[in-house]
Formats: C-alpha cells, sequence, structure tokens
C-alpha cells in the first residue's frame, strides 16, 4: 500500500520532492518505494531524466486504476467526516427531487412539531446518488425506485405510482379523458432519456409495445422540469404523478394513461439493524401523505 500511495504522490505531484512532502516522508523513501514497486509489478513506471520522473505509458495505465480505486477510499473518508458532523439529533434524507417538493413539506411539519430538537437535513437526488448516500453512511433515510438490490443497504416498497401523460393546456387531446399511449404517435415528446434512470424504462417499454417512436427534440431525465416544458407548450410527456397538483395551478393538463404505466418508489436505508424511531415515524407519515394525495 505505501508503495502505491508514494506512485500515486509521484503522479499527481509531479516529482519526488513533492511527493515526499505530500506524504511527510524523505525523498529517498520515496525513491526506494517506487522502486519496490517497479519490482513488484514487473515494469518501469518512470524514466529519469536529470531531476524530473516522466511516466511511462504503462504508469499512466496503472495510475488510472489506482484513481479509481483512491476515489472510493476518498469517499469512505469523506463518508467518516460527515457522520461526525451530525449528531444523533440530526436525521438525513436522500430523495427523489418530487418528493422532496410534493411530498415532504406537510411531513415535516408535523415532524417537527413532535420531534422540536431533531434537525434534518435534505437531499434532492437521482436514483443512483440516493443509493450512495445511503451506502456510504451520509443518509439515514432516502426514497428511490425499485432497482436491483445492492449490498449495505436494504429497501422496502413505498408506492406502485401510475403515470400520467402531461399536456400544454391547448393541446388536440385534451378533450380527452384518458389518453391511450398510442395516441402519442408523432407528437413532440419531452423525455425520457436512454441512457437515465431506471424512472424511465416502463415508460419506453409501453412506447415500444404500441409501436410508437416519440420524436425526442428535447430530453430531460427528471420529472419536474419535464413537467415545466410542458407547461411552456415545448411538447407532451409521461409523468409521475406527485408533481402534477403544483403544475396544474400553471396550466398543464394531466390524464390517466391506458395501458397503465406504473413505477414502484421504496424506501432505501442502510442495513446496520433496526429503524431509528424518528426515522420510522417520516416513513409512515411519508406513506399516509403519499395515501391523502391520492385519494
Amino acid at each position: 500500500m505505501r508503495q502505491i500511495e508514494a506512485f500515486r504522490a509521484v503522479m499527481m505531484s509531479g516529482g519526488v520532492t513533492a511527493a515526499a512532502g505530500m506524504l511527510s516522508i524523505s525523498q529517498p523513501s520515496v525513491s526506494r518505494l517506487i522502486v519496490d514497486l517497479e519490482h513488484s509489478v514487473g515494469f518501469q513506471l518512470f524514466e529519469r531524466r536529470g531531476s524530473r520522473m516522466h511516466p511511462t505509458k504503462q504508469a499512466e495505465t496503472l495510475f488510472e486504476a489506482v484513481q479509481r480505486s483512491f476515489t472510493g477510499l476518498d469517499l469512505l473518508a469523506q463518508a467518516a467526516r460527515r457522520i461526525r458532523a451530525h449528531p444523533v439529533g440530526t436525521v438525513r434524507l436522500a430523495i427523489l427531487p418530487t418528493f422532496a417538493i410534493n411530498v415532504l413539506p406537510s411531513v415535516l411539519g408535523a415532524f417537527h412539531v413532535l420531534y422540536p430538537e431533531v434537525k434534518v437535513t435534505v437531499e434532492a437526488l437521482g436514483h443512483r446518488a440516493v443509493e450512495d448516500r445511503i451506502f456510504l453512511g451520509q443518509a439515514d433515510l432516502g426514497i428511490g425506485v425499485t432497482a436491483p438490490q445492492r449490498d449495505g443497504i436494504r429497501t422496502e416498497l413505498l408506492t406502485r405510482a401510475r403515470y400520467l401523460c402531461a399536456l400544454p393546456p391547448t393541446h388536440r387531446l385534451a378533450a380527452k379523458d384518458c389518453i391511450q399511449v398510442s395516441d402519442l404517435a408523432g407528437e413532440r415528446f419531452i423525455g425520457p432519456m436512454h441512457d437515465a434512470d431506471a424512472l424511465w424504462n416502463g415508460i419506453d417499454a409501453a412506447l415500444v409495445s404500441v409501436g410508437v417512436e416519440p420524436v425526442r427534440m428535447l430530453e430531460c431525465q427528471q420529472s419536474m422540469p419535464m413537467y415545466a416544458y410542458v407547461a411552456a407548450g415545448l411538447g407532451v410527456s409521461i409523468v409521475e404523478p406527485f408533481s402534477a397538483r403544483l403544475f396544474r395551478q400553471v396550466g398543464v393538463l394531466t390524464r390517466p394513461l391506458e395501458p397503465v404505466i406504473s413505477l414502484d418508489f421504496t424506501f432505501i436505508e442502510p442495513d446496520i439493524g433496526p429503524t431509528p424511531t424518528p426515522v420510522q415515524w417520516l416513513k409512515d407519515a411519508i406513506r399516509q401523505e403519499i395515501d391523502r394525495q391520492s385519494t
């Protein structure tokens, strides 16, 4: 490990002297570690030209792998710092933006009445980032979408959401009470991105199943900007229902879809023991608020 650290320091700093300063060891020690690493890996890492050390092509390739490994270690160190910075009286949430904006406000109002001394931090993130926060110990509760199981975290179904079709107020389909997915053929379609999170997989599958090839003039990964672009008349979209109430206020029309497109949303937690009481209260209250909005 010390050989790898010395190699990384030389690559990052450009020389033995600077690397020695980074590692708080002597220059001869750095040089000895580099020689030992070259012996271990079986190829030359640096060409010595006067006082400078120039990395070989093999060294640059090895450095890429080392950087990937150290990125994980840096994230773990960051996680430890953040955990130390948050006392027991803090609940950290990492949730999809639509829940942060459309579900959480009323829940947090009641939470602070019951737990006035508990601080809450909220990060509105995409699903992968939510999982990472939970995995690295940077959040106590996450809300994401159903995804393959990952070691170190546990999930629990929150709700199965039926998606809606969002239309500009003067759209040709506005008079319909229910939109058939096939009705969207030829429409200017806002999203989903082909390479986006699992959030969009069900949408793409439904479109393909009825032979619809949407004209994607605007792609977007998250639903709230998609609602906003629909409100601006830039096209139609298929979106989660939680933001509908907010965007109806600015003229967006929403209609149910046939066939039904739905997606499961989940609670995500660290797999390190029972759920703390304040976090369990939040889970129950979030579920109740979603049920209330669905009625």
